[in-house]
């Protein structure tokens, strides 16, 4: 904290206070959540592999249809824009997986996020393609 005082004070400006309250804030919980392990709540699924070097991947689903009967799979650039979306059908969730193709979803290399919605709850995990 002294660091971030200092520093604000050496800077006198009012965008040096934000970015010290930003980092003290909004770092922390950024490195925590790497997308690797479940959050708690919402619908629960694992990306087979991730990173992705091939032409496809898997979205191994851990809920059911009865839990989360609206659910879709959301995957947006690091800019938040949405680049595929796919409503789960109930063949889905008896496979147990989704099957993504990266070349239908227009996947270049680099980092997305792969979100499962259904209704207000939502769950996101970090997918990289290489």
């Amino acid at each position: 904290m002294p660091f971030f005082l200092h520093f604000c004070k050496r800077m006198k400006s009012f965008k040096a206070l934000i970015f010290a309250i930003s980092f003290m804030f909004l770092l922390p919980s950024a490195l925590k959540a790497t997308g690797d392990e479940p959050l708690v709540g919402g619908p629960t699924f694992r990306l087979t592999p991730n990173p992705v070097n091939g032409s496809f991947f898997h979205v191994n689903l851990d809920f059911n249809a009865n839990e989360y009967p609206d659910a879709g799979i959301i995957i947006s650039d690091v800019l938040g824009k949405t680049v595929y979306f796919q409503t789960l059908k109930q063949s889905d969730f008896a496979e147990g997986r989704v099957r993504i193709s990266v070349m239908d979803a227009n996947l270049n290399k680099g980092v997305y996020f792969l979100q499962i919605k259904s209704g207000d709850t939502s769950k996101t995990q970090k997918l990289a393609i290489r």
